[in-house]
């Protein structure tokens, strides 16, 4: 954890070191930072709201994770430390799905190109209904129609 925030030009501090190890080990991937406050209290640590809203900017601004904006009003955040990828998100559930599509990529950088801009970084968000969800829809409409 140290290292990371080394290499990011961040202050090292124990409060830095355990939020960053909670990200790591955590299984969700997409947290509100009122997620990984409740996470880190029902571990026992003891840092408060604000600052973990703070060092959430300061990870943001260093490049450790990525803040993301979805349907909810809530900003999640996300480790930066995987390939560029794409989201799905289900309308009804909240569902989340990530994905890679190297067409995708392609023709983003192609786009890119033919623009003169050379990409940053992108961010490409699906919403539809899940599989899942669709059944239900479908199940309900069904029985709506038998009424």
């Amino acid at each position: 954890m140290q290292a990371v925030l080394k290499d990011s030009g961040l202050k090292i501090t124990t409060q830095r070191c355990k939020l960053l190890e909670f990200l790591t080990q955590v299984d969700e991937q997409h947290l509100t930072v009122e997620n990984i406050y409740q996470g880190l209290n029902a571990q026992g640590e003891t840092i408060g709201l604000n600052t973990v809203y703070r060092i959430m900017a300061h990870f943001e601004q260093a490049g450790i994770v990525v803040r993301r904006l979805f349907e909810s009003e809530n900003a999640v955040y996300e480790l930066n430390n995987k390939p560029r990828h794409d989201h799905l998100i289900c309308l009804t559930c909240g569902k989340l799905t990530e994905f890679t599509d190297p067409l995708i990529e392609l023709r983003l950088g192609l786009a890119a190109e033919h623009h003169g801009m050379i990409i940053h970084h992108h961010s490409l968000n699906m919403y539809g209904h899940c599989f899942d969800c669709q059944q239900a829809l479908n199940s309900q409409s069904a029985r709506q129609k038998v009424d």
